[in-house]
């Protein structure tokens, strides 16, 4: 059984109690404050589909007679059916309870915010005990709570029932992953032997290997010469393609994979076919690059790149082994722990998957860590941690009941290719969703994160490839985190897909730099030996995040840091409360001045939302600015984002605001004249 990389936590371990305290003391806050939160514009229908949900596994609706599974989904079932229920499933019992409590003031749907609040402290929880992997308990502590009070994340860990849990259920899916995969054991069967410097067999001058490798190589330099040959060839292949009789094999072929070819021109399918191919080649070119300047270096200096090689196997022995179908038997107690481990595991990525179809990413990194394990192990632990896991995911997502991978598929197409196109403001910039810049995602998190954090991840890179090089760091987990954070960085970097509101599509690649940042953390602890430093350096790391939690307090996710001069600094050239949660406090001050007359205003977005907190004598009216119905006196309802309450209306005087630290969310006009609008 692979020896776990550390000791058995005490139950006497100073920061984990000292963790417990912290989460116990936020779950304290978050009773005063959830409901101060406004809903964001997602919510309302998608708590409607948990309310609805329960249809599915209604024996009595089976029986009625008129079963029809598309109620399961709720009033948006178009979108929503796309999402796995399984947050809504889990956390439904408790919303019930919540909702039965005598708590006049509090809308029932606002019980979510306290949940969700509640499945960010058990993220928080199993990050910190991820981080113990790898890091010293004080150091895990500071980085969990550095994590947990990231303004960003507080915020989205009230309002964001969809991005957040799965950000929370994809750490506690790694961890559990890699618990059951450490108690894999065969204690007769040692790990392969190391291989020193010294008695490293030397290696032919130029091997098959090498040889591969430069004739990879020089194929695909050739495809950067040769590219416009290549794209007239690929015009005319596919040109001939598309006229070719539908009776023919080529015409049958065609028509096989472009199914539209009748009403799609040919240049379409040209263009199509040259971006995958720039795609597949970039791709090719990135894996091959590192190859390539290893053979080359190889074949000038080879005794001092067989030194290095074997610098380097000597640093990750014991090698990864292949696994055998046999089992190489373990005591009944080791298998139980194994299969409680390989149980929970496995339900949480079923779980996981039925948040997001994006799931089963954390399941590939379970498995890759279980393959690169050098003791031997049978491949029937891995097995039964998919087949388990793709239970629980068919069992909770009523969606692909009828046909589960054909509805898969047709899910991860929808989320690959995101319908929603919308605009975004971007560095002062509005762009469509599809056509932002690559410098986005990188920019966001830049500008996002509190100002500590990034130099304690770039501390942290060094540190974890100093310790990785003396052998004081786990290679095979911490590979795992470095491709948790690569893998969906580069695929938004080379695919760049549709992408809005924020990072939120993507807040579950934020974990992995706050463990590289605890890496960092951990160096300064143990170079700073008294305590007084060690306290100060918490305070100076902590300080900038929790005094933007009570400066920006309830719209904390629209925190930016000083680098671009705070939220402030951040209106009107990236977008702040997007998700225009604004809409409470800003009726609030409404229904105040209507206590002495009716008023009506009109919302120009989602005036659904604005309904819920309007009083009695306030009327909602939705705001068409190609049909405006306004009229002087009324009420004009805009929000800031990309700028929007500058376009309509001008002129008209403005009459509330809501906002924090220099920006503004909500603008309120008075409506003076007739239509103003573009």
């Amino acid at each position: 059984m692979n020896k776990l990389p550390n000791p058995p936590l005490s139950q006497r371990d100073p920061a984990q109690r000292w963790l417990w305290i912290f989460v116990l003391f936020n779950l304290l806050i978050a009773l005063f404050i959830f409901d101060d939160y406004g809903f964001a514009w997602d919510e309302p229908l998608f708590y409607a589909y948990g309310d609805a949900v329960d249809y599915a596994y209604s024996i009595a609706a089976r029986l009625s007679g008129d079963f029809d599974l598309e109620r399961a989904y709720g009033p948006s079932a178009t979108d929503h059916k796309y999402y796995g229920p399984a947050y809504l499933l889990l956390g439904r019992p408790l919303i019930d309870i919540l909702r039965a409590l005598p708590t006049p003031g509090v809308h029932r749907d606002e019980w979510w915010h306290l949940v969700n609040f509640l499945t960010f402290q058990l993220g928080v929880i199993g990050f910190y005990f991820l981080a113990r992997r790898w890091m010293s308990g004080w150091a895990a502590l500071g980085a969990a709570v550095l994590f947990a009070t990231q303004p960003v994340l507080w915020g989205h860990g009230f309002i964001n029932p969809k991005d957040m849990p799965f950000m929370v259920f994809f750490i506690l899916t790694i961890n559990a992953g890699l618990n059951w995969v450490d108690r894999l054991v065969a204690p007769s069967s040692p790990p392969l032997a190391e291989i020193s410097p010294e008695t490293a067999s030397p290696q032919r001058r130029l091997t098959a290997w090498h040889t591969a490798v430069l004739v990879i190589a020089t194929c695909l330099a050739a495809t950067y010469l040769l590219a416009g040959w290549l794209h007239q060839w690929l015009r005319e292949v596919i040109t001939t393609a598309y006229y070719a009789e539908p009776t023919t094999l080529l015409g049958r072929l065609f028509l096989t994979i472009a199914a539209r070819a009748p009403e799609t021109p040919p240049e379409a399918y040209i263009n199509k076919a040259w971006v995958l191919f720039v795609r597949l080649r970039t791709v090719l070119t990135v894996l091959i690059t590192p190859l390539f300047i290893h053979t080359f270096l190889s074949l000038i200096w080879p005794a001092e790149m067989q030194r290095l090689s074997s610098e380097v196997r000597a640093r990750l022995t014991p090698l990864p082994r292949w696994p055998r179908w046999q089992d190489p038997g373990a005591s009944s107690t080791e298998k139980r722990h194994v299969f409680l481990w390989l149980g929970l595991g496995a339900v949480l990525l079923g779980l996981l998957t039925s948040i997001r179809v994006l799931g089963p990413l954390a399941g590939a990194l379970v498995g890759l860590y279980f393959l690169l394990q050098p003791y031997p192990r049978s491949w029937k632990p891995l097995l039964l941690y998919a087949v388990i896991a793709a239970g629980v995911t068919y069992f909770t997502w009523p969606f692909l009941w009828d046909n589960p991978i054909a509805r898969l598929i047709e899910v991860a197409r929808h989320m690959a290719n995101n319908p929603h196109i919308l605009p975004v403001l971007f560095n002062g910039q509005v762009y469509p969703s599809n056509q932002l810049p690559r410098s986005y995602l990188p920019t966001l998190l830049e500008l996002t994160l509190t100002e500590p954090v990034w130099p304690l991840v770039a501390l942290g890179i060094g540190v974890g490839g100093v310790r990785l090089w003396h052998r004081r760091l786990e290679w095979r987990s911490f590979a795992l985190v470095c491709l948790w954070l690569i893998l969906p960085l580069g695929y938004v970097l080379l695919r760049r897909p549709p992408m809005y509101d924020g990072y939120r599509h993507f807040l579950f690649l934020v974990p992995p730099l706050f463990l590289l940042a605890g890496l960092g953390l951990d160096a300064l602890l143990t170079w700073l030996h008294p305590r007084w430093l060690r306290l100060g350096l918490a305070l100076l790391i902590l300080a900038p995040g929790i005094f933007a939690l009570v400066r920006l307090h309830p719209y904390q996710y629209t925190y930016y840091n000083t680098f671009i001069g705070g939220t402030g600094g951040a209106f009107r050239r990236f977008e702040t409360d997007y998700w225009l949660t604004c809409y409470k406090e800003t009726m609030h001050l409404i229904n105040q001045e209507a206590q002495n007359h009716p008023v009506t205003v009109f919302a120009l977005r989602q005036p659904q939302i604005a309904r819920r907190y309007a009083a009695a004598n306030v009327t909602v009216e939705g705001f068409d600015p190609a049909n405006d119905t306004t009229y002087p006196g009324s009420l004009l309802l805009l929000i800031t984002r990309y700028n929007q309450d500058l376009s309509h209306h001008p002129n008209d005087p403005v009459r509330f605001t809501v906002g924090r630290a220099g920006a503004l969310f909500c603008v309120v006009k008075t409506v003076q004249g007739g239509p103003i609008s573009p």
